[in-house]
């Protein structure tokens, strides 16, 4: 009987963690700058386009403002200087049904760190009378379950969708210090075709560790009957390296399993969505 039951809590807890990856990897999150690189004497505005899809950089949906019926919402994103102080400017980031659009202005020479402001995403993992298996966003104090609903386990995922754009050259991007970032031996802005990248995976500032698998992928993935993913792991300091072999935007894409000790919440889960252009050779 025991045996039994650690048999089935084992299936139980196993049957949780692909549902919360498969659902995590289910619809990319992403930035597309106007440019990753500019220059010039003057002050520059970068567009951000921000938007979710299973079409790589083809907007699905949009963010929603967290005002009910605003046309546009002032904290969905941030970016931190090349000195790593956040930009004082409002950033207005307008809701268009499909994308969210937002202008984001550059004083400062070297690199900008633009991301999502996103609060803790939960979700509540059940079955239902029938044994089939169903969620709702929601941890489980809030959520509205089925009478009947079984095998209940929360979820809490945080997720960090991000890109670079540097301004007169390049310089060490600062950190967000939070969730899963890349930073490392490469510059985000100074990839070319042929050349290798070596980046290094952060959690909360610190190097993952070994065996974090990474997912890769280009662009424009709806003129593609493959979508060309290239999977690499990391080492035991976090590091991953990749070769680019066509120039265009890429998705650097992850997650990785947290421990939480928030109340009522059995699992948590980073993601990371990193947007990168590389030049061609």
């Amino acid at each position: 009987m025991k045996i039994n039951l650690l048999k089935s809590a084992l299936i139980g807890a196993l049957t949780f963690t692909a549902l919360a990856s498969s659902y995590a990897n289910a619809h990319a999150r992403w930035l597309v700058p106007s440019h990753t690189s500019l220059s010039g004497d003057k002050a520059h505005y970068v567009m951000i386009d921000a938007s979710i899809s299973n079409e790589i950089f083809a907007p699905d949906k949009a963010y929603r403002p967290s005002t009910e019926g605003a046309e546009y919402d002032d904290k969905l994103l941030m970016a931190l200087t090349p000195g790593g102080e956040q930009v004082t400017d409002t950033i207005r980031a307008y809701y268009l049904k499909r994308k969210n659009s937002a202008a984001v202005k550059l004083e400062d020479q070297g690199t900008y760190h633009i991301a999502m402001t996103q609060k803790p995403m939960y979700m509540t993992f059940y079955k239902n009378a029938a044994g089939e298996r169903s969620r709702v966003f929601a941890k489980k104090s809030d959520a509205n379950l089925p009478k009947d609903a079984s095998d209940i386990t929360t979820m809490k995922m945080i997720s960090t969708v991000d890109t670079f754009v540097s301004r007169n050259g390049t310089s060490k991007p600062a950190l967000l210090g939070v969730g899963l970032e890349i930073s490392g031996d490469t510059h985000p802005n100074d990839l070319f075709v042929g050349e290798q990248a070596r980046f290094q995976l952060l959690s909360d500032g610190k190097p993952v560790g070994e065996g974090i698998e990474i997912s890769i992928l280009k662009g424009d993935t709806r003129y593609r009957n493959n979508r060309g993913e290239v999977k690499v792991t990391t080492d035991k300091n976090g590091y991953f390296s990749t070769t680019w072999q066509q120039p265009g935007l890429y998705l650097i894409e992850t997650s990785k399993k947290v421990e939480v000790t928030e109340e009522g919440v059995d699992a948590g889960r980073y993601a990371l969505f990193t947007t990168l252009e590389v030049a061609p050779e």
